[in-house]
């Protein structure tokens, strides 16, 4: 090697590897306010490089195609999820925590609403996102379950009786919370923050029944609380 020749150090290294990183974020903010928009069929690389300033040439350095963009915003939509079903001892702060999840899981599927909407047709055109989205699937039902069972410990839950379980009430409230998006899709408007949001209110309604009396009064509380602490934050 020419004895002149910069060399790059372990400093310039990572100032390129920040610069990529920001470029790859710059991209998929790009993507997700189109498909949002658009929806992911009308949406192409080229779209989505212009909405980022970028060349497709420079896209393409960091995503093959499209699916490879899709793949990486649902691995971000599932990673905000993540670490947010942890149940304590305490019941009553899990009950806030579970009021708080809920009012969090409104606000992601707003914000990936494409996602939401979309799901199936992207799942049967992509094995490897059906791949991605099923252990995000089992991870989340074990962890939701992990939490109900607490409740149920706890005396703030009722499992459903036999021979229905409460892994049986977890996926039904999974498939309302999923399903509500495409229902939207074609019957109201999937564009409408508000109704968007309806979808925790028709997971309440599957949970409600299976709340104990104390239970109710704390979630009660919970929600009191939560909706306080947003009125003083705005």
């Amino acid at each position: 090697m020419n004895s002149k020749t910069p060399v790059a150090g372990p400093f310039t290294r990572s100032r390129r590897t920040a610069k990529s990183d920001l470029t790859r974020e710059r991209i998929l903010a790009a993507a997700r306010r189109l498909f949002n928009e658009q929806g992911t069929s009308v949406v192409s690389t080229n779209h989505i490089a212009a909405e980022a300033g970028l060349s497709p040439g420079n896209l393409y350095y960091h995503f093959a195609d499209k699916r490879e963009i899709v793949r990486a915003l649902h691995a971000q939509y599932a990673a905000a999820h993540e670490e947010r079903w942890q149940p304590g001892l305490n019941a009553r702060e899990n009950l806030v925590q579970l009021r708080r999840n809920l009012a969090a899981s409104a606000e992601l599927a707003w914000e990936y609403r494409f996602l939401e909407r979309e799901i199936l047709a992207l799942l049967r055109a992509d094995p490897e996102l059906r791949v991605a989205y099923r252990d995000v699937y089992e991870r989340r039902v074990e962890e939701w379950l992990a939490f109900g069972e607490q409740l149920v410990a706890q005396g703030m839950l009722r499992a459903p009786r036999p021979p229905r379980s409460l892994r049986d009430l977890t996926v039904a409230l999974w498939l309302v919370a999923q399903g509500w998006l495409p229902f939207l899709d074609l019957t109201g408007d999937p564009h409408d923050p508000r109704e968007v949001a309806r979808g925790i209110e028709l997971v309440l309604v599957v949970l409600d029944p299976y709340l104990t009396s104390q239970g109710r009064r704390a979630f009660e509380a919970a929600a009191a609380g939560t909706a306080g602490t947003e009125r003083r934050a705005r």
